[in-house]
């Protein structure tokens, strides 16, 4: 394709609307996946969200021998530049999620494929920095009158709590995603047991901390797919955890990380659902965080009706659907196979280089 535009993250969609070649696929793809190795990782509960990466990036394999492309796996660490030269792929698909135990250097794998020139799948460098802060993807999203609970960041074990904010209220870490420490104890009914976990957490991670309103109510989760134009699929969690005695229902760490995990099916059911007010406000919050190719936001509503955007995920979980990834059988029972949804994905991103 002839362009006389530059190939820069913030004009592909311009060069994807443009290009006339169709649906070209690339003819050897490198699939990179989060280096997991045990001592980058601070805590136990940081590392297992990320073990078994590399054996879920070999499950791409026999997708890719139906499409007749190549492949090549390599970890997203210090020596993947040089293979990537020596592989000299088509395009890249980006599945790391942390580097060195730390998901802001994620954002180090799309700033090396763009100095090499490889295309890639996902957020680009800035969007996948901003999805690293949580405090950040909210300002950015008020800004936009995109609704978010009322919330606060505290820096210190002495910050003093936003008087405007009402309990109950949720902590998360400001800097981890993959329901890290989001556990029963992160709900919290007054300022005594907010000062405790708020201990907690600072002591343990040395991090900043999202303090915000918990919205008691439905809970959705809607992923963006953005091929020639975004489409929108959205689905309602119906949450029952096991031996709750608080009212408050919401995915703990434990219900997808833990023992219970196994049992996720009988703890948590979904169902379609279609608002075309949230359908927009989601392709809006798509733009304003920066996403590409695909993400996933989660979504509250409140018992008048009221929506609230409580996280967003630039490079959700991404892979086949016997891998248990929420976006591939969500996709796959709106009656997108997972092949198909791996060829468009590979197909756009080879239509927003120019190709």
């Amino acid at each position: 394709m002839n362009t006389n535009i530059a190939i820069l993250p913030h004009t592909r969609p311009i060069i994807a609307k443009r290009n006339r070649n169709g649906g070209k696929l690339p003819k050897k793809v490198a699939i990179l996946y989060t280096d997991e190795k045990r001592d980058d990782f601070y805590t136990e509960e940081q590392y297992w969200t990320v073990s078994g990466s590399k054996d879920e990036a070999l499950a791409f394999e026999p997708y890719f021998k139906k499409l007749g492309i190549k492949t090549c796996y390599m970890a997203g660490n210090a020596s993947m530049a040089k293979k990537l030269q020596k592989e000299n792929p088509d395009m890249a698909i980006n599945l790391v999620t942390t580097v060195k135990g730390y998901d802001y250097l994620g954002a180090t794998i799309p700033s090396t494929l763009e100095l090499l020139e490889i295309p890639y799948t996902g957020a680009s460098i800035l969007g996948f920095a901003l999805g690293c802060n949580k405090h950040l993807i909210h300002t950015l999203l008020a800004s936009h009158g995109i609704n978010v609970p009322p919330f606060q960041l505290m820096t210190a074990l002495s910050t003093p709590l936003d008087p405007t904010l009402r309990f109950p209220l949720i902590l998360k870490l400001n800097e981890e995603h993959s329901n890290i420490e989001i556990t029963r104890a992160s709900i919290v009914e007054n300022e005594v047991e907010l000062r405790k976990r708020l201990r907690y957490l600072i002591n343990k991670y040395d991090q900043d901390v999202l303090v915000s309103e918990f919205i008691d109510g439905r809970e959705f989760a809607a992923f963006v797919f953005q091929s020639y134009n975004k489409k929108t699929y959205i689905i309602e969690r119906d949450i029952h955890l096991p031996h709750n005695k608080s009212k408050h229902e919401f995915l703990e760490y434990d219900l997808v990380w833990g023992e219970t995990s196994w049992d996720y099916e009988n703890y948590v059911k979904y169902k379609k659902y279609h608002d075309p007010l949230l359908t927009e406000m989601v392709k809006k919050a798509f733009d304003v965080v920066k996403m590409a190719g695909y993400g996933k936001f989660d979504i509250r509503m409140d018992r008048l009706g009221k929506y609230y955007f409580i996280d967003a995920n630039a490079n959700c979980h991404f892979g086949p659907p016997e891998w248990n990834s929420e976006m591939s059988v969500t996709l796959r029972d709106a009656g997108i196979p997972f092949n198909t949804l791996l060829k468009r994905l590979l197909q756009n991103t080879m239509r927003e280089w120019g190709y």
